[in-house]
């Protein structure tokens, strides 16, 4: 222990309780072998930069976040890991060291003690393993905002806070009561700062719940308006079916050939009719969608399709039931996807697009494909319209989410690939 200073033993500790706390609390693609290499080479790395270089903690935080980024674009998710796992940390201090120095008292307190140093931090590491806890327990993680900056910034202004109070310990080592209030007055508050953040979104989760539910009433009330017209259509053909045959077994009694085949023609023409204006074969697969969420979303887009007069072909053999993705980022997924679709079907005279639902094994495939024009621009302003698809983002959150997108001569294809848990 003489070797090593105080300071240098507290740069040391400062860093492996926080890589300690992000290493548990954020999810990456990561291997255990590459984990048990990567961290502590940072933690031995950053101690002894910040030992030869003081004031470089916050360039050595900005470089952790520029490794771990996926992207250009900003890590929500990763930003709120960060911010949690510094909030921690100051939290665990802060109420170490004022505990301590309550039960010690201020005056027997020595920044220079090695055994207090080792009592504060295992301290702060049992405080920082409960939070761990804590946050698997209640899936916290599941519960971050990757797309927007709210959460990040709600966290930002908590862990200032904490900060802040952080500074004021060391400055006023000499009123621990004082303090010890002053932190359940910041600790109080902030609960009241994240509960009122928590109800808004909760209550602006319910408002775009009740929104999809009416949206999923309205989709649902188009589908059995089609039913109920496919119905009497069916009624009207049984009694014109009926009126025809006996044309058609008077003519046959005749052997008036000419006559004959004229009623066969005219039989065949209206048969042909009736049967291309069902919306039966159009919807026959809805049957096996048993998400009502998605269910909802391919009648709205299926009927669309029908309306602009382009070609539509839906398959799906296989009963589906549950996605392995949150079914609101999916649907808002699917939902573009095809709508992209068709924008650059809608101007054709002959579009088609075929929409299809296919599993084997575990890969459950969501299959897009629309005609292409003879504008040779028409695949590459398909492209451009990827980014309203957030694929980078959702990547990101999804391990098990892969898309894929390519063209022939007649057809762009858009896949959507979901790895589906093992039973």
């Amino acid at each position: 222990m003489s070797i090593i200073s105080p300071r240098i033993f507290t740069i040391f500790s400062n860093w492996f309780i926080f890589f300690f706390l992000f290493s548990n609390l954020y999810q990456n693609r990561l291997s255990n072998k590459k984990k048990l290499i990567l961290y502590p080479s940072f933690i031995i790395g950053f101690t002894i930069i910040e030992s030869l270089l003081p004031f470089t903690k916050l360039p050595l935080d900005i470089f952790t976040y520029l490794y771990f980024r996926k992207s250009k674009d900003i890590d929500y998710y990763l930003l709120n890991v960060f911010i949690i796992t510094a909030a921690v940390k100051i939290i665990a201090i802060f109420i170490s060291t004022v505990i301590f120095a309550v039960l010690v008292t201020v005056d027997n307190l020595d920044a220079n003690s090695f055994p207090q140093l080792t009592i504060i931090y295992l301290s702060i590491i049992v405080i920082s393993i409960i939070f761990i806890l804590i946050y698997n327990l209640f899936n916290i993680n599941k519960r971050l905002d990757k797309k927007t900056p709210l959460t990040t910034i709600i966290l930002g202004y908590v862990y200032l806070i904490f900060f802040t109070v952080l500074i004021l310990v060391q400055s006023f080592t000499n009123y621990p009561y004082f303090i010890l209030g002053t932190l359940l007055f910041i600790v109080i508050q902030s609960i009241f700062v994240i509960l009122v953040f928590l109800y808004r979104r909760v209550r602006n989760r319910k408002v775009y719940q009740d929104r999809f539910a009416e949206e999923q009433v309205k989709n649902l009330k188009i589908y059995t308006d089609q039913l109920e017209s496919d119905q009497l259509k069916l009624r009207h053909f049984k009694h014109d079916y009926k009126n025809l045959l006996f044309s058609l077994k008077t003519v046959v009694d005749e052997q008036d050939h000419k006559a004959m085949n004229q009623a066969l023609d005219k039989l065949e023409n209206y048969s042909e009719d009736y049967l291309n204006n069902l919306s039966m074969d159009l919807f026959q697969d809805i049957k096996n969608v048993h998400n009502s969420y998605l269910k909802s979303l391919l009648i709205s887009k299926i009927n669309t399709i029908n309306q602009k007069d382009i070609a539509c072909h839906f398959t799906c053999n296989q009963d589906l039931d549950d996605l392995p993705i949150n079914i609101f980022d999916f649907i808002n997924l699917l939902d573009t996807a095809i709508d992209n679709a068709i924008y650059f079907t809608q101007k054709q005279d002959n579009g088609e697009i075929y929409l299809s639902i296919n599993q084997e094994g575990q890969q459950l495939a969501f299959l897009i494909y629309n005609s292409i024009a003879n504008q040779p621009n028409t695949a590459t302003e398909e492209k451009k319209h990827f980014d309203r698809l957030h694929i980078k983002t959702l990547r990101k959150k999804y391990s098990n989410l892969f898309i894929q997108s390519n063209q022939s001569q007649k057809w762009f294809r858009f896949n959507i690939i979901l790895i589906t848990k093992e039973d």
